[in-house]
């Protein structure tokens, strides 16, 4: 049986990956502000900023695969503190990759569509990262950290996440879902495309790559349509039987955020659907399968 290592357990896709993985794999899930408790999956305290406390801890559980997921993922905030940023999503993966190299482990580095500016659609592994903040910037040079200091690495870069978060950490889909159901307006840019992932088939889709050894490199990974974060909306209504009217059209320049967003980063899946055999969600059938998970 496998022993696989989840670092950032605690986080949105940590939990999806640790609860599917515990079926078939040994799992280990690591967390640093949140403690967790996940059925058939022990969990361990880490600071990835902590060099030592990382080698220490791969040392003592000797992974096989190690699935790294942490980040700071905040856009506006990684923006505002550019040198937390680094240190967590270029140190703290630095420490990791060389971590996993030490134990010969193999590398599952989660990335991010952020990473492109956002001048075309349809983004494949051939177009040239050119991130516009510092969120972006700082989670392409853990990319390049992680390849050279594991050489057993897959780089996935995975589009924006949807599904059901947990009760200390609601999700977009949960504050969408609350206020839709509190009779609220609920404003959703109307300017930027992404292709929607649902969560918990990135997660299956990640339990794949590890029956799948040989993989190694870059690939992107998006769900099955391109649309807007409005048109989202107007779908999560349809399948939840909400009032359209509540959803506003909003531009992205209207809020005045910190930090810059590329206007469309819908990526191609073709070369990992190919490989892997599989058929990214359209957002109404990872909608349809949140509503079998629970009412929204």
């Amino acid at each position: 049986m496998q022993r696989v290592l989840v670092i950032g357990a605690s986080g949105f896709l940590g939990r999806y990956l640790a609860l599917h993985l515990t079926t078939r794999q040994r799992v280990m899930g690591s967390y640093h502000a949140h403690p967790i408790a996940l059925d058939g999956c022990a969990s361990t305290p880490l600071d990835i900023m902590d060099e030592r406390g990382v080698r220490e801890t791969f040392e003592a559980f000797r992974p096989h695969v190690v699935i790294h997921t942490a980040a700071l993922s905040d856009v506006d905030a990684c923006e505002a503190n550019p040198e937390t940023a680094y240190g967590i999503n270029v140190q703290g993966t630095e420490h990791v990759a060389r971590a996993t190299a030490a134990v010969g482990a193999r590398l599952i580095h989660i990335s991010t569509d952020q990473i492109y500016d956002g001048s075309h659609t349809g983004y494949d592994e051939a177009d040239e990262p050119r991130p516009l903040m510092v969120y972006g910037r700082t989670k392409l040079e853990g990319e390049r950290r992680a390849a050279a200091l594991c050489g057993d690495t897959v780089i996935l870069r995975l589009a924006l996440l949807y599904g059901w978060g947990s009760a200390v950490r609601p999700r977009f889909s949960d504050w969408l879902a609350k206020g839709l159901r509190e009779g609220r307006e609920v404003p959703l840019f109307v300017d930027q495309y992404r292709t929607p992932l649902f969560v918990a088939q990135g997660a299956e889709i990640i339990g794949q790559l590890l029956q799948a050894p040989g993989m190694r490199g870059v690939f992107n990974l998006g769900g099955g349509e391109r649309l807007s974060r409005y048109a989202f909306g107007l779908k999560f209504c349809d399948m939840f039987a909400f009032p359209k009217e509540q959803v506003k059209p909003m531009a992205m320049e209207s809020l005045g955020q910190r930090a810059k967003r590329p206007k469309d980063c819908a990526l191609n899946s073709s070369k990992i659907s190919a490989l892997l055999h599989i058929k990214p969600l359209t957002v109404a059938e990872g909608l349809q399968a949140m509503k079998a998970q629970r009412v929204g």
